[in-house]
């Protein structure tokens, strides 16, 4: 499934990446040089490669995609200079891996102030390290450069300070163009997911739907899936992050789908759950309803000046009332105000059943250019709101989260009623905090009962080239 007609693709501008530059280096002490590395490329098998995907902080603060290369910042007697340390161009190596930008596209195309090839790194850097007061580098995201930057600073010992927690707390606070490619990348998401469910027959197997996903991410111009796809059917959704998808679709199962595509380099995060036969029995719509209810009040709860453990705490709230009307929980959880208040405990010397043994990972988490994106979930500088524990940063305008509440019962687990074991669900979508509110960025998946079982019930065969192509 494309996008629809008239959906204007966005792009991350250069002005974008100078204004981002200009408010890190603003943030740096004064004398001070920070340096990026790219990320290492990752053998996958003798000598092929695994697809590269740039550092994240790089793609930040320069969109520079290629490996084997350096950014350099620095505010040394109150200049402001962007240096980019590049491959050289080499005709014979680009006629098998891909043109370069070399030095002079470093300059031309990504604006670099000054631009040298990657030999040059010693010469570069070892030079701005003497000349400045503070240095900031962050050891362990590239080893080969681990080892040159070290020999270089342990010769002058300046103060190390750590670029990340000046960036990340940068990172955190998405700009409106930073939110028009995350919105877009949940466009791509969700007309994957709903071709998936309209694919969706008993008998095929988890990789097949997986490929219906990716094929709709690649069709739509997404760089990666954002993170390893699960398509988990039957009782494989209990597993959190099950990758396998290689099992059989039963009839009378569910299928859990989280998958996402990441476009121009920032993520989305979407999860489904549907029924492999597009309809819903007794039981599963009882337990997709709760976690669908789950999930709203969470959404709702959003908005500035609350905390994610506040949206945890709603969700959990609902859930924990719900199950006890199903007869899943013993009453006296319905009364306990936090998942973490009661796993396992005891009363009159029985064991007693808590949320916490099927709903065992948190509600949200930040995305952004990571789909477990950066940024501190306490303060900025790293200390907590209050004396609470948990994710206790007050929101703001600009965040962008997860809300993704699920239950998960085991087939073999005999605490829990015959009918609702085997079953496993998980909701999600990715959540932007306003002014005034909220706002989701992955709508366009059917979630309740009613959409996806309509949307199932429409079985025209998948076919990505049925509407047009996606605007450029």
């Amino acid at each position: 499934m494309s996008i629809r007609n008239g959906h204007k693709a966005p792009t991350i501008g250069s002005n974008h990446y100078r204004a981002r530059r200009a408010r890190f280096i603003e943030k740096l002490q004064p004398d001070s040089v920070a340096i990026f590395v790219s990320n290492p490329e990752r053998t996958r098998s003798n000598d092929t490669e695994f697809k590269y995907r740039q550092s994240s902080d790089m793609l930040y603060l320069t969109g520079f995609p290629e490996p084997e290369s350096v950014l350099v910042l620095t505010n040394i007697k109150g200049q402001s200079k962007f240096t980019l340390l590049v491959r050289p161009k080499d005709r014979e190596r680009e006629i098998w891996t891909g043109i370069r930008a070399g030095v002079e596209g470093a300059k031309s195309v990504y604006n670099a102030d000054d631009a040298q090839t990657i030999d040059k790194f010693d010469e570069v850097v070892g030079a701005l390290l003497k000349e400045a007061k503070h240095v900031y580098y962050k050891y362990e995201r590239n080893p080969e450069f681990d080892e040159k930057f070290d020999k270089l600073w342990t010769r002058t010992q300046k103060a190390l300070l750590n670029p990340e927690t000046v960036l990340h707390e940068l990172r955190l606070f998405k700009t409106s163009e930073e939110v028009k490619v995350m919105r877009h990348a949940g466009i791509i998401s969700a007309a994957a997911h709903c071709a998936a469910m309209r694919a969706c027959r008993p008998g095929m197997r988890e990789y097949q739907l997986q490929s219906v996903l990716e094929s709709v991410f690649t069709f739509n111009g997404a760089d990666f899936p954002a993170y390893g796809s699960i398509v988990a059917g039957g009782n494989n959704a209990v597993v959190l992050h099950y990758t396998e998808n290689n099992q059989e679709l039963r009839d009378g199962d569910l299928v859990l789908i989280d998958a996402a595509a990441e476009y121009q380099g920032y993520a989305s995060d979407i999860t489904r759950t549907f029924p492999v036969n597009g309809k819903f029995t007794e039981a599963q719509r009882e337990v997709y309803e709760l976690v669908l209810k789950s999930q709203l009040a969470a959404i709702e709860a959003a908005r500035p000046g609350v905390k994610l453990a506040d949206i945890h705490d709603t969700a959990t709230r609902v859930l924990r009332r719900g199950l006890v009307k199903l007869g899943i929980l013993p009453a006296s959880e319905a009364r306990k105000s936090t998942k973490k208040s009661a796993k396992n405990g005891s009363k009159n010397g029985k064991s007693e059943l808590a949320l916490g043994d099927f709903y065992m990972h948190g509600t949200s988490h930040w995305i952004g250019i990571d789909v477990h994106d950066v940024g501190s979930y306490a303060t900025a500088d790293g200390t907590r709101t209050d004396k609470g524990k948990g994710k206790q940063r007050l929101l703001e305008p600009g965040m962008c989260f997860t809300v993704e509440p699920g239950l998960y019962f085991d087939k073999d687990d005999k605490r829990v009623p015959k009918q609702y074991r085997g079953i496993g669900i998980r909701i999600e979508d990715d959540i932007l905090v306003t002014e005034d509110g909220y706002r989701v960025l992955t709508e366009g998946v059917p979630k309740s009962v009613e959409d996806i079982e309509a949307l199932m019930a429409d079985n025209r065969a998948y076919n990505p080239l049925e509407e047009p192509v996606l605007a450029r």
